[in-house]
């Protein structure tokens, strides 16, 4: 578990205060809000150990996301199955005005734009970055903890070009692992047709991309080919 002690027993304190708003079981995750100095919300994953991320600045596995693990062991939680199932006996009309009070109230309308991928997050982020040198920071534990795992080949390439076209500094020790974080999923999914184009943007960026020269060194073997 990513829980230190001390994050335990404030989380449990948290929860016997009854500072958890709500649980909310929903297929492998908890959803819920806590009160904190603000009132947070909170995502913890069942099946990785209970990781937690929060709206709070700690962000990460903090005492937030632990009351809410510890709502969900007391089985103090809701089933959004039953939710769903509520929904079902509800007329077109009902459900509509559910809708349409969500969107208003919590500024949804991107959900309709599209204009929330997570390319689109990741290329907004690395335009940040320029402006303010702590934006790194965040855009690598976007990369770490959503992008790379749900990106697909294509993306993941499209990601390097923009940190080229940001002119970004590629000997800056947060660049470098922000590129290896994406590196390392490129060749660990082995998909020729991306290592290709990887390497086509190598050849044209050797002076930023100097990184990528060392992955295929060591990947020497399997994509000599490939570097003719």
């Amino acid at each position: 578990m990513y829980y230190d002690q001390k994050i335990i027993e404030r989380g449990k304190l948290y929860y016997r205060n009854n500072l958890v708003k709500y649980c909310i079981k929903y297929k492998n995750f908890l959803f819920g809000e806590v009160i904190g100095s603000e009132t947070y919300k909170v995502k913890v994953d069942l099946n990785d150990n209970y990781f937690g991320l929060c709206t709070c600045p700690y962000k990460y596995n903090c005492k937030h996301a632990y009351a809410l693990i510890e709502a969900y062991k007391n089985n103090n939680y809701i089933d959004a199955e039953e939710i769903f199932k509520e929904l079902k006996n509800k007329t077109k009309e009902e459900i509509l005005e559910i809708l349409k009070n969500l969107v208003v109230k919590h500024y949804l309308w991107d959900e309709f734009l599209d204009t929330d991928s997570l390319l689109n997050k990741a290329i907004g982020l690395i335009k940040l970055i320029p402006l303010e040198r702590k934006n790194i920071h965040t855009f690598k534990s976007f990369l770490r903890n959503q992008f790379v795992k749900n990106a697909d080949d294509e993306e993941l390439i499209k990601v390097i070009d923009e940190m080229i076209k940001a002119d970004l500094d590629f000997n800056n020790s947060d660049i470098i692992e922000s590129l290896t974080i994406i590196l390392d999923e490129i060749f660990r999914r082995e998909n020729k047709e991306a290592i290709k184009k990887l390497i086509n943007l190598y050849r044209k960026h050797k002076r930023e991309l100097w990184i990528v020269g060392d992955y295929l060194i060591i990947h020497y073997d399997d994509y000599f080919d490939y570097m003719d």
